[in-house]
């Protein structure tokens, strides 16, 4: 299991780092971030789920895959449209303080609700159940991009 875990980390986080350099570049070219973070935020969710529902190995490997795809474009792009609209450069390290915050806070407060969240799957310990709860937090989290109106 721990291999398991290993191999799906590693194969994320090389698509992550690909994911990053070409969603960034595309957005810049594109000048459209809030398709881009709306678009990785839907697919990382996605991921999450194909995660959850994952019967065999393989399958886990797709879903970190993937997510890998939807993080790595979120996690570029988002930066970028923060930085589009930071309503006064001379604030800037407060801003992105209170945006890091919001960043910190569900790797803070994920732990400590998981348990419970893993209690409700089928018998207890069900981690499809924390990785649809995962993914349905992603999606509507997506929907946070809208009311952004100063960049495309």
């Amino acid at each position: 299991m721990p291999q398991q875990i290993f191999v799906g980390t590693l194969i994320q986080s090389a698509v992550i780092v690909a994911a990053s350099l070409i969603g960034g570049k595309l957005s810049d070219r594109m000048k459209r971030r809030k398709v881009f973070v709306l678009t990785a935020s839907v697919v990382y969710g996605l991921a999450l789920f194909v995660v959850a529902i994952a019967s065999d190995f393989s399958g886990f490997l797709v879903g970190m895959a993937i997510s890998g795809l939807g993080f790595g474009v979120y996690a570029a792009v988002d930066l970028a449209l923060v930085v589009d609209v930071l309503p006064d450069k001379r604030d800037a390290a407060k801003d992105l303080g209170v945006f890091n915050i919001a960043g910190a806070l569900p790797f803070s407060v994920a732990p400590a609700i998981a348990p419970a969240i893993l209690a409700i799957g089928h018998g207890g310990g069900s981690y499809s159940v924390l990785y649809t709860v995962a993914g349905l937090c992603a999606i509507i989290g997506a929907a946070a991009i809208l009311p952004v109106r100063r960049v495309r």
